[in-house]
C-alpha cells in the first residue's frame, strides 16, 4: 500500500490483489471502475480529516490520474542510527526527517546521503535498507505539486557533532534515543509519522 498525505487527509492506494484492510475509510474507488481524475474534486482536504482508499491494477496508471494537475517530483531522506541515538532535524517548527529533491540522474540512495550531510553536517553515513516510500502534497512557487519520498535506514560511526544547514531553514538537528522519539512524534507531519511507524523496528 502507498500513502499520499494531503494536509491532513490521506489517500491510500492499494493493488487489487491484497486484501482491503479494516477502515474507516470515507470513500473506497476502484480504478476500473470510478473516473480518477474527478477525485480530488469531490473532496475539501484543507477543513476535513479523510481517509479514502483506491484500489488499482496499475499504481503508475491510478496516481497519475488522480493527480494529473500536479507536477511529480522525486525526493529521498532518512534516519540515520549511531550506536542507540538516531537523528532528527527541526525545520518550520517541525519536528522532520533529513531529505531532499534528486539531483539529475541521481540515484535514490544517493541522494538521500547527500541530502543528509548537507542539512546535518555530518559526513559517511552509509545505507542499511530501505524504510518505505511515501507520497505528499504542497504548493511550490504557485504550483500544485507530489513529492514521491524514499525512505531509506542509515548507519553511522562518525563524530556526533552536527551543523544544521539554516538555508534549509533547518535550525536544530538532534540525536536522541529511541523512547524520545515520542517527542518527535508530538509535532511533526502526518508522513513522517507514517515513517516513524514503518521503521519501529529500526
Amino acid at each position: 500500500m502507498y500513502k499520499v498525505f494531503i494536509d491532513n487527509s490521506v489517500i491510500a492506494f492499494l493493488d487489487s490483489s491484497e486484501e482491503i484492510p479494516s477502515g474507516p475509510y470515507d470513500l473506497i474507488c476502484h480504478s476500473l471502475e470510478n473516473d480518477l481524475t474527478k477525485l480530488l474534486d469531490q473532496f475539501d482536504f484543507s477543513s476535513s480529516k479523510l481517509c479514502i482508499l483506491v484500489v488499482y491494477e496499475d499504481f503508475d496508471l491510478a496516481i497519475n490520474q488522480v493527480f494529473h494537475n500536479y507536477e511529480f517530483m522525486d525526493a529521498a531522506g532518512g534516519i540515520v542510527k549511531s550506536k542507540w541515538r538516531y537523528l532528527f532535524i527541526e525545520r518550520h517548527g517541525m519536528w522532520d526527517i533529513p531529505k531532499g529533491k534528486l539531483d539529475a540522474h541521481e540515484q535514490p540512495w544517493e541522494a538521500a546521503v547527500r541530502e543528509i550531510e548537507e542539512e546535518c553536517g555530518i559526513y559517511g553515513p552509509t545505507i542499511d535498507h530501505l524504510i518505505g516510500i511515501t507520497f505528499h502534497t504542497y504548493s511550490y512557487m504557485g504550483r500544485l505539486t507530489i513529492k514521491k519520498n524514499w525512505w531509506y535506514a542509515l548507519n553511522y560511526s562518525g563524530p556526533l557533532d552536527v551543523t544544521p544547514q539554516e538555508e534549509e531553514s533547518i535550525t536544530r538537528a538532534i540525536w536522541i534515543e529511541k523512547p524520545e522519539w515520542d517527542l518527535i512524534r508530538s509535532n511533526t507531519y502526518d508522513s513522517i509519522l507514517e515513517v516513524l511507524d514503518l521503521a519501529k523496528d529500526w
